[in-house]
């Protein structure tokens, strides 16, 4: 099934108001399962209720067998029942026979949501699925379906304009790989701030094909796990990222961070700040649960961090790995200087 059949497949199920007793979620990419499958949940649960979860070749001692035993126990305080099964493609066929034999009892109030790259190689499962259940499969996206994916993957993440240059350097950098095409963008979303997209600031964040994200390293520097952080650096520099651009990037970041928090320390709301500080929701979202995270104080001592790494940089008095590791240690929770 074409992606746009299988979108428009999901969009008609979640309208019938009642999630299937068995849905069937396949998908190349991660970034189509991630999303196909908070899709469903958000529109079939409330925000009380979290699913819970298997995965094929992940499940430590749990077997399905033990895990689909839970979930068909009747429960007064859930009526409704949502389970996640991840990694099926893995599964071996005699592994998701439970699966099919609970799906032919049809458990009232018991939803069993299955998501993989593929269907497991299971002729049997196939037919449990086709008599008792929903498949959608979204095909691997390619040619001009690719191009039109990149660039609603821009306008997702508040990149208005996707000038032909760009979607076809994204595809490039990212060898038509979709997951690396949407870590590519949301990356490139987060550095333009709202400004139009050219080739030559792609080119300048990306100089290679990009495995660890510039923005981890924000996210990082407010962990106490110093040893991550360290290793993201190193990832970073040995992948071709420039330390300059790093801490332009970081700088940015946290400058915004520090407007967010004095705004929402003046009591403004969400909607407020989406006007007074000109960003686009995508950013928004994406700042305002860093921002709440801190006080006014944490964030400007490692504004007052990056600033000390900045001018070791441009004065080269250490290399860029000692100063990044330096800002590291500097950014580390309760570090005072």
């Amino acid at each position: 099934m074409r992606a746009s059949s299988a979108a428009s497949q999901l969009k008609e199920l979640v309208s019938q108001k009642s999630c299937p007793g068995l849905l069937v979620l396949t998908s190349p990419d991660r970034a189509r399962r991630d999303r196909a499958l908070a899709y469903v949940i958000q529109h079939f649960t409330d925000n009380r209720l979290k699913p819970s979860s298997f995965t094929f070749g992940d499940q430590g001692r749990t077997t399905i067998q033990s895990f689909l035993a839970d979930a068909a126990e009747p429960s007064l305080f859930e009526p409704v029942r949502i389970v996640v099964i991840r990694g099926i493609e893995k599964a071996k066929a005699a592994e998701v026979e439970p699966i099919s034999a609970l799906a032919a009892k049809k458990i009232s109030g018991l939803h069993m949501i299955l998501v993989g790259e593929s269907l497991p190689n299971s002729p049997n499962f196939k037919k449990a699925v086709e008599k008792h259940g929903t498949l959608v499969q979204f095909e691997e996206l390619k040619g001009a379906e690719l191009s039109r994916w990149v660039e609603k993957e821009m306008r997702s993440c508040g990149i208005a304009q996707s000038p032909d240059e760009v979607v076809g350097l994204l595809l490039s950098l990212a060898g038509d790989d979709v997951d690396a095409i949407a870590r590519l963008v949301e990356k490139l979303a987060l550095y333009l701030d709202g400004a139009p997209p050219t080739a030559a600031v792609l080119r300048e964040l990306e100089p290679g094909r990009s495995v660890a994200s510039d923005f981890e390293l924000a996210e990082a520097l407010l962990s106490p796990k110093r040893g991550a952080t360290e290793t993201l650096i190193q990832q970073l520099l040995a992948q071709g990222s420039s330390p300059f651009m790093l801490m332009g990037l970081l700088t940015k970041t946290f400058s915004t961070l520090y407007r967010i928090r004095a705004a929402l320390d003046r009591g403004q709301s969400q909607q407020d700040l989406k006007a007074s500080l000109g960003i686009s929701p995508w950013l928004l979202s994406k700042y305002l649960p860093l921002a709440r995270q801190l006080s006014l104080p944490e964030i400007a001592r490692r504004l007052e961090a990056l600033m000390k790494a900045d001018f070791s940089l441009k004065d080269r008095s250490l290399g860029p790995g000692a100063t990044l590791s330096s800002l590291a240690a500097s950014c580390a929770p309760g570090r005072s200087f």
